[in-house]
């Protein structure tokens, strides 16, 4: 019988049916699109995202195959601090306030004038940040207490999926409710004392269970409507990035996977739940694993496959074909341009809600080509520094494993593994966000156990070494593009 690994995202949702081996059996993914309703506003069409999740499974269960082989489990991975409403009867009562959202500075403000930055960190794990989803529901309840007298449950995105399909007590799993700053990392329990503080109900939250537990079957009514057979099985799933770290056998510490999709993320994993003062200063997390006992930090940059999107769909006439093109014709020569990659925020080290994108070196001999390879340059430069500033915390990287639509570039993975001075390894896996929940819902259905899982279904396609002329060639513009945001960032300062 089948699993379903599924992948809710900010651009979109995948879904995929895989057979006992790993073979895909049957897959669907359809796109949706946020809302800017104010500036530094971010939101879903929640009503609209939500039909096209379903149009997905739908999909999915159509196909021939998984008819034949019909799912018996499934499990979800999701964007963080995604928040959303929701009243006494379950209906959806206001848009999901998205990561990026910056809509709560001031309320940051507040909850930093009453904890320290480290006392938050020390227990939550979570640099307080405007990405919080404390802030944005303290930000509800100041701005729109309409709303917050009628909230009876503050849901994220997994919880939302399962009520929606039917499952009687949703869960939340351990590595999104650490995206709240308001859950005990090391207790794996809410941090009820601040919700307090607050004037926030402990009560609105769901009990939180560690990735890879079955909660529930979705309701047989649903069931039928979305084409599964009834008893499908709902396995809690993973926040996004430590999902995508378990799809290629990231559970071990150091071993460390980069997901180069709209967001590009490095997810390290630790053996150990560490809060220092480096970590804090540079915004490294410390949250929950998709892998009981085990926690990561996150190095991100938020604006990464959105940059390629946002070049094709403005530059190059929204032609894929421009791209492959491009990227096809890369070569490790400098270009003369510098590109700051920050065009919907930063991620770390700064966390930066106002901060632009910037391409430096503009002239009338600039072509398409000059700007794409600085914008390229200038998404792996980003990534690099990160991992430098990581290991500066005291973090160690024994590897890094790369996965996602980025990963397909050779010229990134080259340069990137030089500028490190680290291999890297290409997986052969096309969505480890939808393995690692197929992953999860095999664990927790008991149809193999963790290591039997990574032993068969994670594989590595390439592997790159670094080299040292490329590196040579590209250290002195590297040293000058850490230097670029102390430069420029007072331009866009609030």
């Amino acid at each position: 019988m089948s699993l379903m690994g599924i992948d809710i995202g900010t651009t979109g949702t995948k879904a995929i049916a895989f057979d006992s081996d790993g073979n895909i059996i049957g897959s669907d993914y359809r796109e949706y699109n946020l809302l800017f309703p104010e500036p530094g506003w971010v939101e879903f069409d929640t009503a609209a995202q939500w039909k096209t999740v379903f149009e997905v499974l739908k999909n999915v269960n159509s196909n021939p195959a998984v008819k034949k082989d019909p799912v018996t489990a499934l499990s979800v991975s999701t964007f963080g601090e995604g928040l959303t409403p929701v009243d006494e009867s379950g209906n959806i009562i206001f848009n999901t306030i998205y990561s990026t959202d910056a809509r709560s500075v001031k309320e940051l403000e507040m909850v930093l004038s009453r904890y320290t930055p480290m006392e938050l960190f020390e227990i939550t794990g979570y640099p307080p940040g405007f990405m919080c989803p404390l802030n944005k529901i303290i930000w509800i309840k100041n701005n729109r207490p309409d709303i917050f007298k009628r909230t009876r449950r503050i849901m994220f995105t997994d919880e939302i999926f399962a009520q929606k399909l039917g499952v009687e007590e949703p869960r939340i799993n351990h590595s999104l409710a650490s995206r709240t700053l308001f859950f005990d990392v090391r207790k794996k329990t809410w941090w009820n004392d601040i919700l307090v503080e607050f004037g926030i109900d402990p009560l609105l939250f769901s009990k939180p269970v560690d990735s890879g537990e079955v909660i529930g079957t979705i309701r047989d009514k649903v069931a039928a409507e979305l084409g599964f057979k009834k008893g499908v099985y709902f396995v809690s799933g993973c926040h996004d990035q430590p999902c995508a770290a378990l799809g290629t056998g990231a559970v071990t510490g150091g071993i460390s996977a980069d997901g180069m999709g709209t967001v590009e993320c490095v997810t390290i994993c630790m053996e150990d739940a560490i809060t220092n003062e480096d970590m804090l200063k540079y915004n490294f997390g410390c949250q929950a694993h998709g892998v009981k006992d085990k926690y990561v930090t996150l190095a991100y940059n938020l604006s990464s496959g959105s940059v390629v999107k946002w070049f094709r769909d403005n530059i190059a006439d929204g032609q894929s074909r421009t791209i492959r093109e491009l990227s096809s014709n890369l070569t490790f020569e400098p270009s003369r341009l510098y590109t700051l990659p920050y065009f919907s925020a930063t991620g770390t080290p700064y966390f930066d809600p106002v901060s632009k994108g910037s391409i430096i070196g503009l002239d009338l001999g600039t072509s398409k080509a000059d700007i794409f390879k600085g914008l390229v340059e200038g998404l792996v430069f980003e990534i690099c520094f990160n991992l430098e500033l990581v290991k500066h915390s005291g973090i160690k990287i024994t590897e890094l494993r790369a996965t996602g639509g980025g990963s397909k570039s050779d010229y990134e993975l080259k340069l990137k593994a030089s500028l490190i001075d680290s291999p890297i390894l290409r997986m052969d896996i096309t969505e480890a966000g939808c393995i690692a929940t197929m992953m999860l819902a095999g664990i927790g259905t008991k149809k193999f156990t963790l290591e039997e899982a990574i032993s068969k279904f994670v594989r590595v396609r390439d592997r790159f070494e670094p080299d040292k002329k490329i590196r040579e060639r590209y250290l002195d513009k590297f040293e000058n593009y850490k230097k670029i945001y102390d430069s420029i960032s007072g331009l866009f300062s609030q």
